[in-house]
């Protein structure tokens, strides 16, 4: 994505193409865990906000409800996750790293600084701030 380009382009095209990289960056960290772009972002979430209800978790990870229940069901079997009772309301679900997703998601975090993501990062800065 070209900072030109970004002045006749739709703003959610542009997000999308930037998704796209993004994803294409970092597909050899998703393959070396055996993670999906889903479930990443729900242990980018998780590592930035432990303990999230199972809706604030499907918003903050862009996900619809049922999709992230299978995706945190999956995790949870790898041993990425913990889903614990709600302290106060024992109908709801709180999701956690569990100390071996912790480690994973901060090893796809420190990769994230390498310079295709990077790139992409100051794509969008760019994109943005002509928007302004």
């Amino acid at each position: 994505m070209e900072v030109a380009e970004t002045a006749g382009t739709d703003l959610a095209v542009l997000l999308a193409r930037a998704q796209r990289r993004i994803e294409r960056a970092l597909a050899e960290a998703y393959a070396d865990f055996d993670l999906t772009a889903e479930q990443w972002r729900i242990l980018s979430v998780l590592l930035d906000e432990p303990g999230q209800t199972m809706s604030r978790l499907a918003d903050g990870a862009a996900l619809p409800a049922g999709t992230l229940t299978r995706h945190v069901d999956r995790l949870a079997e790898r041993g990425l996750v913990l889903r614990k009772v709600h302290a106060e309301d024992k109908r709801r679900a709180v999701v956690a790293l569990s100390p071996v997703g912790a480690s994973v998601a901060r090893e796809i975090r420190s990769r994230q600084q390498a310079e295709p993501v990077a790139e992409v990062v100051r794509d969008l800065k760019a994109a943005f701030d002509r928007l302004d």
